[in-house]
């Protein structure tokens, strides 16, 4: 990743809507209620990264894209 960089992070795995156990995420995403594409302002130590969305300023770190919770969608 890289300053500018466009990024999305993957949906959170909830049950489904309708489903009569179905429980509320309370994850930044969801509360805020996300498109969850945001872009990479700077970094912020070492192998992490301050991005912007929609809902307010996250800490991405280089695992989170290792283990394909975000991903770059730059083109």
């Amino acid at each position: 990743m890289k300053i500018g960089d466009l990024i999305k992070v993957k949906d959170c795995d909830q049950l489904d809507v309708l489903h009569p156990l179905h429980r509320a995420c309370y994850c930044f995403f969801c509360a805020g209620k996300s498109n969850r594409i945001g872009i990479i302002t700077g970094p912020v130590s070492r192998n992490c990264w301050a991005a912007m969305f929609d809902c307010g300023e996250a800490i991405i770190d280089a695992f989170d894209e290792a283990r394909g919770d975000v991903k770059v969608i730059n083109v």
